[in-house]
C-alpha cells in the first residue's frame, strides 16, 4: 500500500507547524502541538490527532517542504498538467514565509519560499529542455506559461 502523500490523487493536504513568535515566548506560551512525520500526524494537546498527506514540524526547512510537496507539481507542468499550491491559515500562521511572498531584498536563498523556488524551477526546466532539444538536433519545445498570484 502506498504511503500517504505517494498516492495518485488530485488534492493533497500538508500542514506546517510554525515556531512560536517572539511575543509568545515572552508571554511563556506553551507549545500545544506535536508532529509525527512518520505517520503524517499532528497532535493537538494530548489527545486530538489529525492525519494529513504531509506534516512538517517547526524545524522543517523551506527546501525540504518544496521538494516533498511542490517539485513533482512543477515537473508535471512540463507534461502539460496544471498545478495549484494554496496556503490557508489565520493571520500569523506562517503563510507568507512558507510561500515566500515577503520579497525581502537580500534574503538568504535557503529561506526562499515556495513561489520563488517554483519560478526558478520552472524556468530552469524550460532552459534544460530547450538545450536538450538543441543537443539532439530537434526543434525546441514550445512552452506557454499562465500564472496567477493572489494574496488576501
Amino acid at each position: 500500500m502506498p504511503e500517504a502523500g505517494d498516492e495518485d490523487t488530485s488534492v493533497r493536504v500538508a500542514v506546517r507547524v510554525r515556531p512560536q513568535l517572539a511575543r509568545e515566548k515572552i508571554d511563556m506560551c506553551r507549545t500545544c502541538t506535536s508532529v509525527t512525520e512518520e505517520s503524517n500526524q499532528v497532535t493537538l494537546g494530548s489527545d486530538r490527532m489529525f492525519t494529513y498527506d504531509f506534516v512538517f514540524d517547526m524545524d522543517s526547512r523551506q527546501d525540504v517542504i518544496y521538494d516533498k510537496i511542490v517539485r513533482s507539481l512543477i515537473e508535471g507542468c512540463f507534461d502539460g498538467y496544471n498545478a495549484t499550491v494554496f496556503a490557508y491559515g489565520q493571520t500569523g500562521a506562517g503563510k507568507t514565509y512558507t510561500m515566500g511572498t515577503g520579497f525581502e531584498p537580500g534574503i538568504n536563498p535557503e529561506e526562499e519560499g515556495i513561489i520563488p523556488r517554483a519560478v526558478h524551477h520552472l524556468f530552469e526546466g524550460i532552459k534544460l529542455r530547450k538545450e536538450k532539444a538543441e543537443e539532439n538536433k530537434e526543434p525546441p519545445p514550445e512552452f506557454k506559461i499562465h500564472a496567477q498570484f493572489m494574496e488576501v
